[in-house]
């Protein structure tokens, strides 16, 4: 069986190995980015390259090998690929603050959804198994100047992928 990809369904991208996704996936797990399927050729995603920019699925494919599938049971995905629209241009969010203009990944999909599911979130977490800031993201935000936001709300891919007003459809690549 094929599957069949539905508008606003949720890729979810394992660790693809840069920088910022060994420090994402030290502390989270193995999830480190999701968009969102704006139509059946491109999603729509919050990246450190772009912002948030409308992308062939092709591309994003090429770029990340394969993503897992998840999809919830709203019925007015035209509404909810609108709201994501209307974010396009916008910078990626390098602080992970609340209350910006600006997005990562995870954030941008609980805003595009908001109308529809309340994804939870959770204070967040920058450790490793040996410190409570890991050496990478202590680096990371002295070069920011800013400190480590632990313990704020937010969101993150992994623990968006066990919310459980989602199913796994299954897994899509190349």
């Amino acid at each position: 069986m094929i599957m069949k990809l539905k508008q606003a369904d949720l890729l979810f991208v394992k660790n693809g190995h840069s920088d910022l996704d060994e420090g994402i996936a030290e502390s989270t797990g193995n999830f480190v980015h999701v968009a969102i399927l704006a139509d059946e050729e491109n999603v729509i995603h919050a990246t450190a390259a772009s912002g948030v920019c409308l992308q062939s699925l092709q591309l994003f494919l090429e770029k990340n090998k394969s993503a897992d599938v998840y999809r919830t049971n709203v019925k007015n995905t035209k509404r909810i690929i609108f709201n994501a629209k209307t974010h396009l241009g916008k910078p990626y969010n390098f602080s992970f603050q609340p209350g910006t203009n600006s997005f990562y990944c995870s954030q941008f999909v609980v805003t595009a959804f908001e109308d529809f599911v309340k994804f939870s979130e959770q204070p967040m977490f920058f450790g490793d198994r040996r410190k409570q800031i890991s050496d990478f993201w202590a680096a990371y935000y002295k070069e920011l100047n800013e400190p480590v936001p632990v313990n704020v709300l937010g969101t993150n891919p992994n623990d968006m992928s066990h919310d459980p007003q989602l199913h796994y459809v299954g897994k899509i690549d190349l």
